[in-house]
């Protein structure tokens, strides 16, 4: 099993987002989200594989299950970006959330495990 480390950003909190918030807004916060998953992406080999699972590790304000978001964020951009066909159980296997208040504040490191690594093309 291969792992990639990503170092993400805070994301935005779920209360913000669905606390009557008009829909491009949303949009505007998912979209700046996923660039910066991209930038983090960007620094290592495009690749595909079976499947993956998630372990995020966080040190921000915002309650545990707010992670979920980068989780959600993360896969959808795996999906369209080619990584993985689809974000569905077969694929996406597990995620887990914890706290860990050594790391730099507002920060979310996720532990992309992943099945079958191939690199991209190969």
């Amino acid at each position: 099993m291969e792992e990639i480390i990503l170092t993400l950003p805070k994301p935005p909190s779920l209360n913000k987002i669905y606390a009557g918030v008009h829909w491009a807004t949303r949009l505007k916060y998912k979209n700046d989200y996923k660039g910066s998953i991209k930038a983090e992406l960007s620094n290592h080999d495009k690749f595909t594989c079976e499947s993956y699972s998630l372990d995020i590790s966080y040190n921000s304000r915002l309650d545990i299950d707010n992670g979920i978001l980068v989780s959600k964020f993360l896969s959808d951009c795996l999906v369209q970006e080619g990584y993985v066909p689809d974000d569905t159980p077969k694929y996406f296997t597990s995620v887990k959330i914890s706290f860990d208040g050594t790391l730099p504040k507002n920060t979310y490191l996720v532990k992309l495990k992943i099945k079958g690594y191939k690199l991209y093309g190969n």
